[in-house]
């Protein structure tokens, strides 16, 4: 009997007792298909409205409060401060710019032969820590202090990072890191903040009077709080990222001879999907609260395609189930 699926993947002649396995029976071409559709008019909908963010804003790149809190600063922190806002804009630009890209791999590994297993796994991982990283800097809600020593203290970290990584890479990329130190430290200092340093006197966090933002930020306790993100998802696209061995473990299945093969699962397909348009509804929605503009069309054209993914995996799940049953009863159980 020929399977529905047998037209668009390899379908292996069963084992009764792991007939159920939905990875036995392939990935179909509609879940595929329905996942790189469905990130494509995701990408070209957040571009879209990120486009228009700063339209008609008295001060570009800065909320209407943040700008106020910056222009009533004494004259001396006033140039500074505005570099900080600055900055955050520039590394925006350049996150979102690596989460498009990331997403577009994701799209054409999706419409690639074979199915990819882990890679559709950590590529979303990417997306969803540079959704955190941003939305963590526009968080509504932050006092502009508070915003200030966060994009304060993700600068100091991220030249932080790159002096440590040019002492690996080799002398001669030394001079180029420690000048992006010195020129995020003057800026931090200028603005009439501090730099706090840890039990071994290393530079760890940014402080301006009572409010101090640590350069390390938790990021898999702030996906755990941010209502559109998979529950867990950070966690568990590390481990694949990783190769950490509970994770990987996840694909394999036995082939005709009992031997483990590795397998694409349909579910993680879709999980991976699902994790980037919940990164991407994360973004609109507070970048459009920080600066004031309606994210209504931007979040229902991702929540269409978050059901409609959900709707192309019920009914592959269903057909799975179906399927399997078939098989099961050809084999005589």
């Amino acid at each position: 009997m020929k399977l529905p699926f047998e037209e668009t993947c390899t379908v292996a002649k069963v084992n009764p007792d792991a007939a159920s396995d939905p990875r036995r029976l392939g990935v179909p071409r509609e879940v595929v298909d329905e996942g790189a559709r469905t990130l494509r008019h995701a990408v070209e909908s957040l571009d879209a409205f990120v486009g228009s963010l700063t339209e008609g804003t008295a001060v570009e790149g800065m909320s209407p409060a943040d700008a106020g809190w910056v222009s009533s600063s004494h004259h001396r922190h006033r140039t500074a401060r505005s570099r900080l806002w600055a900055w955050a804009g520039w590394s925006t630009q350049l996150t979102l710019g690596n989460i498009v890209d990331h997403v577009q791999a994701i799209e054409r590994t999706l419409v690639g032969e074979p199915v990819a297993i882990w890679s559709l796994v950590s590529l979303s991982r990417v997306v969803q820590e540079g959704a955190i990283r941003v939305c963590h800097l526009y968080e509504p809600g932050l006092s502009p202090e508070q915003r200030a020593v966060r994009i304060a203290a993700a600068w100091l970290n991220g030249a932080r990072q790159h002096q440590v990584a040019a002492k690996d890479v080799g002398v001669q990329a030394v001079p180029e890191a420690e000048k992006i130190w010195q020129v995020a430290e003057r800026t931090v200092q200028r603005a009439g903040m501090s730099i706090g340093l840890d039990r071994r006197g290393r530079p760890a966090s940014a402080v301006l009077g009572s409010v101090k933002a640590p350069f390390k930020v938790d990021l898999t306790g702030i996906a755990a709080k941010r209502p559109t993100h998979l529950p867990a998802w950070y966690r568990i696209s590390s481990a694949a990222s990783h190769s950490t061995v509970w994770m990987v473990a996840q694909a394999f299945a036995s082939d005709d001879d009992h031997q483990p093969v590795m397998r694409a699962d349909p579910e993680i397909v879709t999980a991976a999907v699902l994790a980037v348009l919940g990164a991407f509804e994360d973004l609109v929605q507070t970048l459009g609260d920080y600066y004031g503009k309606n994210p209504h069309q931007a979040l229902l054209t991702i929540r269409r395609r978050t059901v409609a993914v959900l709707d192309r995996q019920r009914k592959w799940r269903q057909q799975a189930q179906d399927d399997a049953r078939l098989l099961l009863g050809e084999s005589g159980t």
